[in-house]
C-alpha cells in the first residue's frame, strides 16, 4: 500500500506563478534537492507510489520521504489520494509542470557537460513521427550508435502536427517528420520526399493505377488532421475525385491491418508498405493521374547552440536522405 503521511503537507491557498514570497520563506532560502523533484515528477506519472519506487529503484518508504520532505520544504500539499492511486493537487499540478521541463533539460546539460572532452558524447532528445521511427530510423540510428557510443539518445514518438511545437518548448532538440510549410522561427533541413502510393490487399482484383477507377471502393485514410492527408486531399480536390472514406486512424500500422482484413484500399507513403509488398503480403503502387509527395525534414530551433551529438545525428539524418 502506498504510504504518505498528510499531516506533514500544509496548503497554501492561491498559490500561482514561478515562487510566491510565503513559498520562499518556507523554504527559508534551501532549494529542494533534484531526487525530491524527480520523486514527485515520477509519481505524478505513474500516480502511484509503489510503481514510481519500482521506477527509480528505491524503496517505497523512502521515496515517501523524499516526497513529504519536499512538501514540508515547499509548505504545499502535492498530493491527494483518490482510491488506490494518488493524483496531483492544483499545486503539485503547477510544480511538476514547471519543473519537468527544467529537470530534464538540467539532466541533458549536465550529461553533454560530462561527455564534453569527446566529439559525440551526451544526450539527444530525438522526436520523430510512427512512420519515420518504423521505417527509416533503425537504419539511420544503426550506424550513428555504432560509431558514437557515449550518446545517450532518447527517441520520443509524435505526430507532425505536435513536433514542431515541441522543438520550440524545448521539450525535444530534434524532430524528424513530414511537414507542408516551414514552421516560423524553426530551421527545417529537408531530408528525403516519400511518394504516397496506393494499397491493396494482393487478391484484389483492380489493376488499373488510375485513382478514378477506385471511386466505388472503401478507403482508409489517415485523419484529415494530419499532414498525409491534406496533401492527399489536396490532391484529390484538384482531380475533382471524391472517395468513400469509411475509417480513419492515425496509424499506418492499423491502417496496413485493416487493409490486410479486406476493409478497404489505402493511400499510404511508400516506405510505410516496403515492408509489406516485399513479403508479398499486401500490393502498392504509384498512380499515375494523382502523384503525391511528403517532405520529409529535420526541425531545430535556431536560437540554441546545438551540441556535438546533435550536430553528429543531424549529418547522419542527411547523409540517409541524400
Amino acid at each position: 500500500m502506498d504510504i504518505m503521511d498528510e499531516n506533514l503537507s500544509t496548503e497554501v491557498p492561491g498559490f500561482s506563478g514561478p515562487a510566491p514570497a510565503s513559498l520562499m520563506r518556507n523554504m527559508k532560502g534551501q532549494l529542494p534537492a533534484t531526487e525530491q523533484i524527480l520523486a514527485a515528477i515520477t509519481v505524478a506519472r505513474h500516480g502511484s507510489f509503489t510503481k514510481a519506487a519500482s521506477e527509480l529503484e528505491i524503496s517505497q518508504p523512502a521515496l515517501s520521504r523524499q516526497v513529504m520532505g519536499l512538501e514540508k520544504a515547499l509548505g504545499i500539499k502535492l498530493f491527494e489520494r483518490v482510491g488506490r492511486s494518488v493524483r496531483l493537487t492544483l499545486q503539485g499540478e503547477e510544480l511538476v509542470g514547471r519543473a519537468t521541463p527544467l529537470l530534464e533539460e538540467l539532466s541533458r546539460v549536465t550529461s553533454n557537460l560530462a561527455a564534453a572532452t569527446g566529439t559525440t558524447g551526451g544526450r539527444v532528445r530525438l522526436g520523430a513521427s510512427e512512420s519515420v521511427a518504423i521505417n527509416n530510423l533503425p537504419s539511420i540510428l544503426r550506424p550513428y550508435l555504432g560509431g558514437n557510443r557515449r550518446v545517450n539518445l532518447r527517441l520520443i514518438c509524435q505526430t507532425s502536427e505536435v513536433l514542431p511545437d515541441m522543438v520550440a518548448s524545448g521539450e525535444v532538440d530534434i524532430a524528424v517528420c513530414a511537414v507542408e510549410r516551414d514552421p516560423q522561427g524553426l530551421m527545417c533541413r529537408k531530408l528525403w520526399d516519400e511518394e504516397m502510393v496506393l494499397v491493396l490487399p494482393v487478391n484484389h482484383t483492380g489493376r488499373s493505377r488510375s485513382i478514378l477507377n477506385y471511386t466505388h471502393e472503401d478507403f482508409i485514410l489517415l485523419p484529415s488532421t494530419t499532414v498525409t492527408r491534406r496533401l492527399i486531399d489536396h490532391a484529390l480536390e484538384n482531380l475533382g475525385v471524391h472517395l468513400r472514406v469509411a475509417l480513419e486512424h492515425d496509424s499506418p500500422e492499423v491502417i496496413k491491418a485493416m487493409v490486410l482484413a479486406g476493409l478497404g484500399l489505402a493511400i499510404l507513403p511508400e516506405p510505410s508498405v516496403r515492408r509489406e509488398t516485399r513479403r508479398g503480403e499486401l500490393a502498392a503502387w504509384p498512380l499515375t493521374d494523382m502523384k503525391v509527395f511528403r517532405s520529409i525534414v529535420a526541425i531545430t530551433d535556431p536560437r540554441r547552440q546545438p551540441w556535438p551529438a546533435e550536430v553528429a545525428l543531424i549529418d547522419s539524418l542527411q547523409r540517409y536522405g541524400r
